[in-house]
């Protein structure tokens, strides 16, 4: 694996074909989570013919996919072969089930697609965390890892933007249950490719992550080390203790991180539900769309641009940064009356997000020891998400009480608390 251990370019990452060949698919099996919101909403409206009930369900799921984290423990613990196998498997089972349930002419009660809800969400694989643990095996801490982290954000980013249309085609040529058959493939192509790695059978146990021998692979040499730099300095201010028990929530470090990426999520989802409020206000629900892809589109080539500079300060000064620049444009925006200029505007807004899940996930290795990085960064998956279902929550409060051109001005409040919360963080950190 020597070849992706150095920082270069992106297609150094990639220059290993075991490398290449196990991101691909993992690739693959996350694009199953982008198809599977709209295909499974509506095969519950179609089943029972009730969107409340189809609402419901997914919610269900949402709420039960906080689990995540604890099959992230067991995977640093018992090593991903194990663990993805058995999850995936049941998953997969799951969508076959619901696939057949809504396939029988009768329909479902909405009592079983909640139980099937339920049953998705216990069994979801955690495909994304999985992969950022395999590429800390593949790379070292430093530009290179950093490099890793934004190409995999910039391409999840991506994903969403697929998933949808995908989505949207199965739809159109058929009834909604053949897009769970379609997410069923995705999800086992996905995790086979990330078992059948080398990496998927290191456990926390067994090795130290970050040791030179683990990360150069089997039968390669030891990685040079990266001289230590400023941004590789807990905020915490001091190493996080190696001991090989214990949670990521119980480092002070991991807990401020995760309340950031808490007001990261909300903004986002805001910002996201506001631009729809608007569209719907203005008539043209259509053109929530094309303001969203520009939004996504600007987030890849932040993440991108982000993945390429060397960064010298410490998470918490680099997280205000990306939630800074969220906040602003997001203000600014509220203001837009022309829908041209609110999504050049918000072309501000994107460019900050993928830079945020980067710094985020590069956080919560700086902040944990080695064995609990898998669940350290599907905490910040989690807590993000949680951010974000708030988030939309207040969105309708806000768009009920004040109007739909509210919800971004109260986005860009959140992100701005949250950028200075984050300011304040380094601030103490520095003078540590």
């Amino acid at each position: 694996m020597s070849g992706t251990a150095v920082a270069g370019s992106y297609r150094t990452l990639l220059a290993d074909p075991v490398v290449a060949r196990t991101f691909v698919l993992a690739l693959v099996g996350r694009l199953g989570y982008a198809v599977l919101p709209l295909t499974f909403l509506f095969t519950v409206r179609q089943s029972t013919d009730s969107f409340a009930t189809a609402a419901a369900a997914m919610a269900v799921f949402g709420s039960t996919t906080l689990v995540m984290p604890v099959q992230a423990r067991l995977a640093d613990r018992h090593g991903q072969r194990v663990v993805l196998t058995c999850v995936a498997a049941g998953f997969v089972l799951v969508l076959g089930a619901a696939a057949l349930v809504a396939r029988g002419s009768g329909g479902a009660p909405a009592a079983a697609w909640l139980a099937i809800s339920v049953l998705l969400g216990l069994t979801a694989p955690a495909l994304g965390p999985s992969m950022r643990a395999q590429w800390r095996w593949f790379v070292p801490e430093g530009p290179a890892r950093v490099k890793a982290y934004s190409l995999d954000a910039v391409c999840e980013e991506t994903l969403y933007l697929v998933g949808p249309v995908v989505a949207a085609a199965v739809l159109a040529r058929g009834p909604a249950w053949h897009g769970l058959v379609l997410v069923a493939g995705l999800i086992a192509v996905g995790a086979a490719g990330l078992v059948s790695s080398p990496a998927a059978t290191v456990t926390a146990a067994a090795a130290d992550l970050d040791d030179p021998k683990v990360l150069a692979g089997p039968g390669a040499s030891p990685a040079p080390s990266d001289a230590p730099r400023p941004s590789d300095a807990p905020a915490s201010g001091g190493a996080a203790a190696p001991g090989r028990r214990g949670s990521p929530l119980g480092l002070a470090g991991m807990r401020r991180l995760l309340a950031l990426m808490a007001g990261f999520g909300c903004a986002s989802a805001l910002m996201y539900t506001g631009v729809a409020a608007r569209a719907d206000a203005a008539g043209h629900p259509g053109w929530a769309g094309y303001v969203e892809a520009a939004v996504a589109a600007a987030s890849v080539i932040g993440g991108l641009a982000w993945g390429a500079r060397r960064h010298r300060r410490a998470w918490p000064a680099q997280l205000a940064g990306t939630l800074a620049l969220l906040g602003i444009s997001l203000c600014v925006a509220s203001a837009m009356t022309s829908w041209w200029l609110l999504g050049v505007v918000l072309v501000g807004a994107g460019l900050a997000v993928s830079p945020s899940y980067t710094v985020a996930f590069v956080a919560a290795d700086v902040e944990t020891p080695p064995h609990l990085r898998t669940e350290a960064s599907t905490w910040v998956s989690t807590i993000t998400n949680l951010g974000s279902s708030g988030g939309t929550a207040l969105a309708g409060v806000v768009v009920g009480a004040w109007g739909a051109g509210a919800p971004l001005a109260v986005a860009g409040v959140v992100a701005l608390v949250a950028a200075a919360a984050a300011g304040s963080l380094a601030a103490t950190a520095s003078r540590s």
